[in-house]
């Protein structure tokens, strides 16, 4: 696992700002708000930081317990890097994960994605017998996000 420390985001960077701008006026997904646009780019920029190799997991991202990868970065980043674990393992992001990672309370974890524009909630069936069962609500990354960071990857080399 690589232990250097991701640095935190600066929005007001005049690169971050021009690709913000480039994307607005490409328009690949429609009514995009700055905000969307910014939140996604650290997304995206966060996949690349924390990318795993295949040696050490069959993860494309993963995020441990008290990740001294993301100890300097902000509890927004911090909430981005489990959406993206959770994304990679085709799960739901619950609370429970947040606090397992990174302590605080469910409610405090509720609060900051309901501050991110990148999530929607949904809720899950576990295949089993008589039916199945109910497996919880949780968080996903949006599917005008999931558009949007596709497109990013596929046209833009450096964010």
């Amino acid at each position: 696992m690589k232990k250097e420390m991701i640095a935190p985001f600066n929005p007001q960077d005049a690169e971050v700002r021009a690709n913000v701008q480039r994307i607005m006026d490409a328009a690949p997904v429609k009514n995009l708000t700055q905000d969307e646009v910014l939140q996604t780019l650290r997304l995206v920029q966060l996949e690349r930081l924390l990318r795993d190799d295949e040696r050490t997991s069959r993860f494309a991202v993963t995020v441990y317990q008290d990740d001294q990868r993301l100890m300097a970065c902000s509890d927004e980043d911090k909430f981005l890097a489990l959406l993206l674990d959770a994304d990679c393992r085709k799960t739901l992001l619950m609370s429970k994960r947040c606090r397992y990672c990174f302590g605080q309370t469910p409610y405090y974890w509720r609060k900051i994605a309901s501050q991110c524009v990148l999530v929607a909630v949904s809720s899950n069936m576990v295949d089993a017998d008589n039916g199945g069962r109910y497996y919880g609500r949780g968080w996903v990354l949006a599917p005008n996000i999931v558009t949007l960071r596709r497109w990013i990857e596929e046209n833009m080399k450096e964010v």
